[in-house]
């Protein structure tokens, strides 16, 4: 609470005050009358209602909670925000699994499950023991900018180049449609996010078996650093629950000469943590710091960047002013500050050993938005409406190994992949994860409203599509083994995403401390 919000409430002591001073008076206008008709209208409201809510609709709908597009399909909207209030109400109540124990029996049957489905690749096991590790966060980057030209000029060239000369993860999703501290949330504990940011600013208390814990236990320093106000998103909360040797936010960062609305700069975030950085490592220390870069964060205006066409290097051309306009000048100061991310690790020698995931959050442009359609027309041979829908979940994902060079996995993976991968990658301890390495993966990912996504096919929650085409499949007309994997992969996708929702809601992994 700050001072401020007094206001909100400061009308109800000045109308007590007029009241008692006697300067204002009530003054009852009329006498209420019994009205038939409105009684009729509630009745009829009632009934046209309970109509929606037959127990097989309700049930239905209930089967779509985690799927807004079709409780209101089926359920109309009367039938989804029945649904949405009694489970807010009854949130707890909603999850599958209420105990430790019974959740962790379904646990190890699912991860049975994955093994079989994503066979163990141990390429990488260790190539990363005993390196420094950065996870890099980049805020709204989604894939399709990737490798893509606007009037002949690379959008994002210092992607790019790492992303060629390194590992390119071009199918990775995010886990929700919904913020950055999701995405984060993800990626720390491996389970998903509940809806807008709960799993922060209503759950922020849990327990998990969490990606700072891991690589502390193994003798890691660990550093969070974000160019924003701890408040935000009840970021100082969360983190201070994890083992974090080091959480810096904005009022911690010396140099604050260039803000981008509310935020450090990404240029002045990543000079300054690397700076940190190669002090705590000539001090003999190995270090994984957390790293969440927000300057191509929305409204996309840049505002506050000091001499900003000397940093965007692009010129947008008829897209100017516009949403997508903005999206691509801020997606290309992003690469631009990358660029001065990875000089100055060399720059501080710290590059030729230290391990990098770096990734987007979430979604930057809408996905129906005009301008967003004409120019993935223009830059994909194949544009259509599912594979918009495909594009709104796929973000920019590449990982450094020091001495692995020119790789690329196009299998699809999510943001719960990062701490498993890193765990196999550094030879750490990691005991609970929805998620699995991503040099493993290789059949489905899901996003926590139910929709699953393969390397050709996409599920709404209702029927799969084609990717390639946008064409609805057609389950009958494929083989039959096929048919059955792709019904194992929507039965797998909920059981995980009902025992991360136990996990979150009831907290259950402190039980496992």
């Amino acid at each position: 609470m700050h001072i401020r919000q007094i206001l909100y409430f400061i009308d109800f002591p000045i109308i007590i005050g007029l009241l008692i001073s006697k300067k204002v008076k009530v003054i009852k206008h009329k006498e209420f009358k019994f009205k038939p008709v409105l009684v009729m209208a509630i009745v009829v409201g009632i009934l046209c209602s309970y109509y929606h809510f037959i127990p097989e609709s309700l049930e239905l709908v209930t089967g779509y909670i985690y799927n807004k597009k079709n409780s209101v399909r089926y359920g109309t909207i009367y039938g989804y925000h029945f649904v949405d209030v009694r489970n807010a109400i009854t949130h707890n109540n909603n999850t599958v699994y209420k105990t430790y124990d019974e959740m962790m029996d379904v646990y190890d049957d699912f991860k049975e499950t994955q093994n079989e489905l994503n066979p163990e690749n141990t390429t990488y096991q260790g190539s990363g023991a005993n390196k420094n590790v950065i996870i890099l966060q980049l805020e709204s980057v989604q894939n399709f900018t990737i490798g893509a030209t606007i009037n002949g000029k690379e959008i994002t060239p210092n992607l790019n180049k790492f992303l060629n000369e390194n590992i390119n993860v071009t199918n990775m999703h995010a886990t929700s449609y919904t913020t950055t501290a999701d995405s984060e949330h993800s990626v720390i504990t491996s389970t998903y996010p509940q809806e807008n940011g709960e799993a922060f600013s209503k759950y922020y208390g849990n327990t998990y078996d969490d990606i700072f814990g891991n690589f502390k236990n193994a003798g890691y320093y660990t550093m969070y650093a974000h160019g924003n106000h701890g408040y935000f998103w009840n970021r100082q909360n969360v983190f201070s629950k994890y083992e974090v040797d080091d959480i810096t936010f904005l009022d911690d960062f010396e140099d604050q000469s260039e803000l981008i609305r509310t935020y450090l700069s990404d240029e002045l975030l990543y000079k300054q943590t690397i700076a940190h950085m190669k002090e705590t490592v000539d001090s003999g220390e190995t270090v994984f710091y957390d790293l969440v870069a927000a300057s191509s964060h929305k409204p996309f205006e840049l505002a506050g960047i000091i001499d900003k066409y000397s940093k965007v290097s692009i010129d947008v051309g008829d897209l100017a002013g516009t949403e997508l306009g903005n999206y691509l000048e801020a997606v290309n100061y992003a690469d631009y500050a990358f660029g001065i991310f990875i000089d100055e690790l060399k720059e501080a020698g710290l590059y030729d050993n230290t391990v990098i995931v770096v990734f987007g959050d979430h979604y930057g442009m809408q996905m129906y938005d005009e301008n967003l359609i004409e120019f993935l027309g223009y830059n994909r041979n194949n544009y259509n409406d599912v594979r918009m829908q495909y594009e709104f979940s796929n973000v920019v994902c590449g990982i450094r190994i020091p001495g692995v060079s020119n790789v690329v996995i196009d299998e699809p993976v999510s943001k719960m992949d990062v701490k498993p991968t890193l765990a196999q990658i550094c030879n750490i301890e990691d005991t609970f994860s929805l998620g699995t390495s991503i040099f493993n993966r290789n059949s489905y990912v899901a996003i926590n409203n139910g929709k699953v996504i393969t390397k050709d096919y996409y599920y709404d929650g209702d029927s799969w599509y084609i990717l390639e085409t946008g064409e609805k499949l057609d389950i009958n007309s494929i083989p039959e083994e096929e048919k059955k994997r792709l019904d194992l992969y929507v039965e797998e996708a909920l059981i995980e995403i009902e025992i991360s929702n136990s996990v979150v809601v009831n907290n259950l992994l402190q039980d496992s401390k």
